[in-house]
């Protein structure tokens, strides 16, 4: 199992440090914040940071619906003090206000912070000597400050620090394999954004987080001319990733199986591929059963069981099943 980024409230070009942190320690934290642990506690989290970066800031905030984004992973981020240098990634986990929601997000944090420990190959031990996982409480220990986190908050969920570490090692449930990055290993002509995607000039610089020339929102649409070293090339010059987590293919293809698809906001129905002859339209939520994906140019059509046809697009008609 893995979890997707949400990177809306990932810092812009020009935010955050520009130094690469050297690979050595995951810290974790929690939030420490009470006050914010209701439905969206990430999230709350997330945007407050993102707003006063200049304070302080991490990598990552999770609770039991999402994984936020704020700093750049691999860079230096502003929540350890003197042990920042030496963190390529630093994690908050957000207050939650019941035990089936500290599960599902304590889920989460352990995956997450497993996932980076492999990317950077940092050992899972927890606050021992040298390389490895280090609580805000080690780093007040051997760096100085008086946080003590996330210690606290997890007994508070029945979670020891022996079995902090055991989950660290081992995993949660079906966390115990972290996830791996699938990319694109065809290029679509059209793709879409699946989270905020930055765009770079210089292919060299894709995933930095550096030299960010532009940054797509959700669910933008974009057309596609090269394929390279696991990145798109834009018909624009820009290069953004072909990561699977970020970026999707924008048409339903012929290979693919659709059953049934609902329309998002509202679908024509054509008696011709080429879409001049328009029958009638339906609303927003409407449910079709395809009976075949047909290829059109670039594009793809979705046969429907009377002949007609609708696009098949995938932000104009979702895939249901």
């Amino acid at each position: 199992m893995g979890y997707k980024i949400n990177r809306n409230y990932a810092l812009s070009a020009g935010q955050g440090d520009s130094r690469l942190a050297a690979k050595k320690y995951i810290i974790v934290h929690d939030t420490g914040n009470d006050n914010n642990k209701g439905a969206n506690s990430a999230k709350n989290e997330a945007s407050y940071m993102k707003q006063h970066w200049n304070n302080a800031y991490t990598h990552f905030i999770v609770d039991d619906t999402a994984i936020y984004q704020v700093g750049e992973p691999g860079y230096v981020a502003w929540g350890a003090l003197n042990a920042n240098p030496y963190s390529p990634m630093q994690v908050e986990l957000a207050h939650v206000n019941s035990q089936s929601r500290f599960r599902e997000s304590y889920t989460r944090y352990i995956w997450l912070i497993r996932y980076y420990a492999n990317k950077y190959n940092i050992p899972l031990t927890l606050d021992g000597s040298g390389n490895g996982i280090k609580s805000h409480l080690w780093v007040t220990n051997n760096f100085g400050g008086d946080h003590v986190d996330p210690y606290g908050y997890l007994s508070k969920w029945g979670v020891s620090k022996a079995q902090f570490a055991k989950d660290l090692k081992n995993g949660v449930g079906s966390t115990s394999t972290p996830k791996k990055a699938s990319y694109f290993t065809w290029r679509p002509h059209w793709i879409y954004t699946q989270a905020a995607v930055k765009a770079y000039k210089d292919i060299k610089d894709v995933g930095t987080g550096k030299n960010v020339s532009k940054t797509y929102p959700p669910k933008t649409q974009l057309s596609t001319k090269d394929l390279k070293n696991k990145r798109f090339q834009l018909t624009n010059g820009l290069w953004v990733t072909a990561n699977k987590d970020f970026v999707n293919n924008l048409y339903y293809t012929p290979s693919g199986k659709v059953k049934t698809v609902q329309s998002v906001r509202g679908t024509y129905r054509y008696k011709d591929l080429a879409f001049k002859q328009k029958v009638d339209g339906f609303s927003k939520g409407t449910k079709f059963d395809v009976v075949k994906v047909v290829k059109y140019g670039h594009t793809s059509r979705l046969q429907l069981g009377n002949g007609m046809y609708i696009s098949g697009n995938k932000l104009i008609n979702k895939y249901v099943e």
